[in-house]
């Protein structure tokens, strides 16, 4: 499956699926994301896979993942878990 680029904070990032372990990759210096190509298999597995590698791009350009004592991956599993399902049932309030 080719590559297709995505762009996040104007930065232009390679979508890569690959067999792999995990589900998915940020290289920000290679400005490349990995997707697991099971995660295809789902539309929603691949949409969680890909919002939560593009948290971890959206951390690194705004410079977030470069302060002392920064877990990066708790930021991205509370924005997952916490924040997102709260702004689902918002937005569905909302309509």
């Amino acid at each position: 499956m080719p590559s297709r680029k995505i762009t996040i904070g104007g930065q232009a990032f390679h979508l890569i699926f690959k067999e792999m372990e995990d589900f998915g990759q940020m290289a920000f210096d290679d400005r490349k994301i990995y997707i697991a190509k099971r995660c295809l298999k789902s539309d929603k597995l691949f949409r969680e896979t890909l919002r939560h590698e593009m948290i971890h791009a959206a951390l690194h350009i705004g410079g977030v993942a470069y302060l002392d004592n920064y877990d990066e991956e708790a930021v991205v599993r509370c924005l997952e878990n916490i924040f997102f399902p709260a702004w689902d049932e918002v937005t569905k309030q909302l309509a």
